[in-house]
């Protein structure tokens, strides 16, 4: 259902929309029959990266940020540049997350988000796309859609995103967020993209993996979502679009915090407040 919102509105507000069907399922198969090889021998790994570069290289980057996708990133960050562009599988049979463990059950913010988190703006966004169908029990990803400043309730409400390869979801990086446990028997392969204005700090985009995409990439739109030269600018894409109206993704759970963890994630996020605002982080 679409809301009465921008996509951009909805991501400040509530945190997390659908974008399923930007990226046609039969596309999608094939980005998974591409990636096989890459991922062929890693089941003894708790998580197997195929990073920027093997995307750009076996051509699912051009795809992945077809037109229709570009224009989507620059209507809501018009210097829009990458941070995270790879695809990652997770074990299966675990009982614990598979990142962030430390946390209580896995629930975290991404710590370089919180200095410039605006609460009317969504600055730092991520994607992710499904390539293996996910259930409830697969490592699905939840998400907490209340704005982060007052940290977890225990027992509220939670987004899983679940369903079907092709399945995909637009998120604000700036709230609180987990992967499930995999208890299932396959192992959960995802896409993910993260991008944010050009003119915010990026420790990533000059990582060998950026780097070495552009090797295979000569397309000028693509190379400017890698163009570490476009830190701390501000100049506009090529490719802006309008901002359409967002499509909500109701909470479908309850997360399983005790109090005692809420308590803990609720003292964190006031420390957190108070280091963003000293600079610390």
């Amino acid at each position: 259902m679409t809301s009465t919102l921008t996509v951009t509105d909805l991501l400040a507000n509530e945190g997390i929309a659908d974008v399923t069907g930007l990226w046609p399922v039969d596309m999608v198969e094939d980005w998974n029959r591409r990636l096989d090889p890459i991922f062929a021998g890693t089941d003894g790994e708790r998580r197997s990266y195929a990073s920027a570069d093997a995307l750009a290289e076996t051509g699912i980057f051009a795809e992945l940020f077809s037109a229709p996708a570009r224009q989507l990133i620059a209507g809501i960050h018009p210097s829009a540049l990458l941070y995270h562009c790879h695809s990652y599988e997770i074990a299966a049979n675990q009982g614990r997350p598979h990142i962030h463990r430390d946390k209580p059950l896995g629930w975290h913010r991404d710590t370089e988000t919180i200095r410039s988190y605006t609460p009317d703006f969504p600055s730092f966004i991520s994607i992710f796309i499904l390539l293996s169908p996910v259930g409830a029990d697969d490592g699905a990803f939840e998400f907490y859609p209340h704005r982060p400043n007052n940290g977890m309730r225990a027992g509220g409400d939670a987004v899983q995103l679940v369903g079907p390869v092709g399945t995909a979801a637009m998120w604000n990086r700036s709230y609180f967020h987990r992967a499930s446990p995999n208890r299932g028997s396959v192992r959960r392969r995802v896409l993910k993209i993260s991008f944010q204005p050009a003119g915010l700090p990026n420790d990533r985009i000059g990582l060998p993996e950026f780097t070495d995409a552009r090797a295979h990439l000569s397309d000028p739109a693509l190379l400017a979502l890698i163009d570490a030269n476009r830190v701390g600018t501000t100049t506009p894409l090529t490719d802006r679009g309008d901002i359409p109206a967002g499509t909500p993704l109701p909470p479908t759970t309850k997360n399983e915090l005790s109090r005692t963890q809420a308590a803990y994630i609720r003292a964190q996020t006031v420390g957190f407040r108070a280091l963003a605002a000293a600079g610390v982080v």
